[in-house]
């Protein structure tokens, strides 16, 4: 029997920090998996002003440089304090390119997000999983 850590690699693309402005996050490189699962970390959101928004998508790439596209329907949507939230990507190795990475797109007068975003890729070709 694998545990946890032997079947699913977890690789973080928007490292912890607040951000005020839009971000990209690192390419991941999903080569050797089937599935991948983005999960947002957010802590306390500015919503003074009402009209802040923050949204995380994923974004493929052919080569994990250029001709970033999002992902239809992966994104999920930050809406108060301390939420974590996730969004699956399937089709890995056959309707998916091969490096994925998180967006993070913020909105409105004084937006503030403390937060991160990483993959947890699954399914692996090779088991056990080699974590860095």
């Amino acid at each position: 029997m694998k545990t946890i850590r032997e079947a699913i690699k977890f690789v973080q693309s928007l490292v912890p920090a607040t951000r005020t402005a839009d971000a990209n996050g690192t390419a991941v490189d999903t080569m050797g998996f089937n599935t991948a699962c983005l999960i947002v970390n957010a802590g306390d959101i500015d919503t003074a002003d009402g009209n802040e928004t923050y949204a995380v998508n994923v974004e493929e790439s052919a080569d994990g440089s250029t001709g970033w596209a999002q992902v239809s329907g992966a994104s999920v949507t930050i809406t108060a304090d301390n939420q974590i939230k996730s969004v699956e990507i399937p089709g890995l190795g056959t309707s998916r390119k091969r490096y994925l990475r998180a967006v993070l797109d913020v909105g409105g007068t004084s937006p503030s997000i403390p937060g991160g975003a990483l993959f947890a890729l699954g399914i692996a070709f090779t088991k056990p999983v080699t974590q860095p």
